[in-house]
């Protein structure tokens, strides 16, 4: 009788940790991970921090070595793009036709950038940032540049940003909405990262639109709704699409990701997703959303790993994430879902606070800027949905530990 056999589509968080997780919990069926490009998992939240700056090599990426794969019986198939899934034979197909079957198949596909219309004769000036080759050729294009604008003021841009204002170029962030992370925190925190950067030396410009880009003599120019702007090349930064078209087209349910249940089983019973791509149930905020985080992905590599051996262990995570830009570290907790009060504890100008956002008394999300304390306690009193005295969040003198009474 053949082992039974799981697959597992993507190179990231999600993939490697479900594969890590099988092993641990003595999994003795067969895994193989197919991964569209040829580097074994790696994380990516560096890309755009220190291996955008080159102080990372591109090794140290990597979740794994290639000997712990080997010594697992994980089979790593790199430059392996899997074009179809056949979820009524239970069947993977990648190019010239080849094919493998599985008892178990793990989506875990993550997203990839929106981008923009562009003339195929700059496309050699305009980056995205989701990859290695990406960050390889950014570098490249850095040490022959002096200037660069960034269409999108999100996380991305803004790190990426500070970054090469560090390498010493001049950067230009561009963005159409009214402040810059508009969509995803609150104007005090926007306020702060604005200020962070323009006293750096980053021109940044709001409520500009993108109109076009074309070359000229002098290099990329960039048509806003305010003007023209001339670069040496161009990053775009304008968010991110899950990857759930492999899922849609082989008759997986989706809506703006892979929709998977608290034990990250899709619509089909033998298919499993995990990662940026999954829709998925939250208790906390009774909706089903989509992160966009590392911690996210390495919790359902396990509750799918878990689902997978017959375990029940459900999903249930408060999400969080982090962003490092200049020598400031935001470590974000829960997501802004209708705030009606906002407390801020510390000092916006010493470039150490915490900005609280509570509803009904309790606190539902929090930004913290290099406060690690007051960013680990939000955890904790999201999770437990405490009652909120404001005035003692407020007071310093009161450690934020006993916070709750």
């Amino acid at each position: 009788m053949s082992k039974e056999k799981t697959l597992i589509i993507g190179g990231g968080q999600a993939a490697c940790q479900t594969a890590t997780s099988l092993k641990s919990k003595k999994y003795d069926g067969e895994i193989k991970i197919f991964c569209s490009e040829n580097y074994l998992p790696y994380q990516r939240p560096p890309l755009s921090k220190k291996f955008l700056l080159g102080e990372l090599d591109k090794e140290r990426l990597f979740f794994k070595p290639e000997k712990f794969y080997t010594e697992n019986e994980i089979s790593i198939n790199l430059n392996s793009y899997v074009q179809r899934i056949d979820i009524e034979n239970k069947e993977i197909f990648l190019e010239n036709n080849k094919k493998e079957n599985y008892d178990n198949l793990v989506i875990a596909t993550g997203t990839i950038p929106r981008k923009i219309d562009i003339n195929k004769k700059i496309s050699d000036k305009v980056f995205y940032l989701r990859s290695i080759e990406d960050v390889l050729n950014i570098r490249d294009k850095i040490k022959e540049s002096k200037k660069v604008t960034i269409i999108g003021g999100g996380y991305i841009g803004l790190e990426v940003a500070a970054i090469i204002n560090n390498l010493g170029l001049q950067v230009t962030i561009v963005e159409m909405a009214s402040r810059i992370l508009e969509r995803v925190t609150s104007e005090t925190i926007s306020s702060f990262y604005t200020k962070l950067h323009r006293q750096a030396g980053v021109e940044v410009l709001t409520n500009t639109s993108v109109e076009g880009l074309s070359e000229n003599n002098n290099g990329i120019e960039v048509a806003t709704s305010d003007g023209g702007i001339i670069s040496d090349f161009v990053i775009v930064g304008i968010g991110v699409l899950p990857c759930d078209t492999i899922a849609s087209e082989s008759g997986i349910e989706v809506e703006n990701g892979i929709i998977v249940d608290e034990f990250c089983k899709t619509s089909n019973d033998s298919v499993f997703s995990a990662g940026d791509c999954t829709m998925h149930p939250n208790i906390f905020y009774n909706k089903n959303i989509r992160l966009e985080s590392v911690h996210n992905a390495i919790e359902q590599g396990k509750t799918v790993a878990a689902s997978i051996i017959g375990e029940k262990t459900s999903y249930n995570q408060v999400p969080w994430f982090w962003s490092d830009q200049y020598e400031t570290k935001l470590q974000i907790v829960g997501l802004l879902d209708n705030y009606d009060d906002i407390v801020v504890r510390g000092d916006t100008e010493k470039q150490s606070f915490a900005v609280f956002y509570l509803k009904d008394n309790r606190i539902i999300a929090s930004d913290c800027v290099n406060r690690p304390s007051e960013h680990m306690m939000s955890r904790k009193l999201i999770s437990e949905k405490v009652l909120i005295d404001e005035d003692r969040l407020l007071d310093e003198t009161i450690p934020i530990k006993e916070i709750v009474n």
